[in-house]
């Protein structure tokens, strides 16, 4: 379900920079503290944030589905009653239609409540009102994805609050999983929000470090 690039390079420039943010192929070695990923490259050794890895990775996936209008909705068995705060309710209000083009379903229940009904579908695993209310507080008041249309910024939101948090085992295969699509996304070295996905330990460190 890797998600396919978003831009077409436009000039030789865009073509070579591109080229350089690209990710090399790497060598899954494990994880440290349950939150970084360490890995070989063909020039040392790389530690990746699965959380902002993870990011990139839903970021593209669900932008690529919401190019093709295509963004799957998981429709919630028992709608869920969700109450909010006045500012909570204020910033989904101002956020009701960027919302519901990302899949969410929902309507008012009265006293700033409001009815629940159906989710992205990436959010199947996660609980629905924890993740919603983490992603309407990021409207509300949290930091800014680098993204500038109201759909953009929500689904950097979205996925932020559904992605492998920091702290989480993971088993080999999935943290190979996590690379390999991360390695296929259009800008490897950064989530969403601007922070580093990766940073890399060249041999030439290593080797003067050791006195080699």
């Amino acid at each position: 379900q890797d998600g396919p690039s978003l831009t077409q390079p436009s000039d030789d420039s865009t073509t070579r920079r591109l080229a350089a943010a690209k990710q090399p192929m790497l060598r899954v070695l494990g994880q440290i503290l349950s939150t970084y990923i360490i890995a070989e490259g063909p020039d040392g050794i790389y530690l990746i944030d699965q959380h902002s890895a993870h990011e990139r990775v839903l970021y593209e996936q669900l932008m690529a589905e919401r190019a093709g209008a295509k963004i799957a909705t998981q429709e919630l068995l028992d709608p869920l009653t969700m109450p909010l705060t006045p500012a909570q309710h204020a910033a989904l209000n101002a956020n009701r239609d960027a919302l519901v083009s990302v899949g969410f379903k929902f309507e008012e229940f009265g006293n700033q409540t409001i009815l629940l009904r159906a989710v992205p579908a990436l959010m199947k695993k996660s609980d629905p009102r924890t993740a919603l209310a983490q992603i309407i507080d990021e409207m509300e008041q949290g930091e800014a994805p680098l993204e500038k249309s109201a759909e953009a910024r929500l689904i950097s939101s979205v996925c932020k609050s559904i992605a492998v948090k920091g702290g989480q085992v993971l088993a080999l295969e999935e943290m190979r999983e996590l690379v390999r699509r991360l390695e296929l996304t259009t800008a490897p070295r950064t989530c969403p929000h601007g922070r580093p996905t990766v940073i890399q330990l060249n041999l030439g460190q290593l080797e003067r470090e050791f006195g080699r």
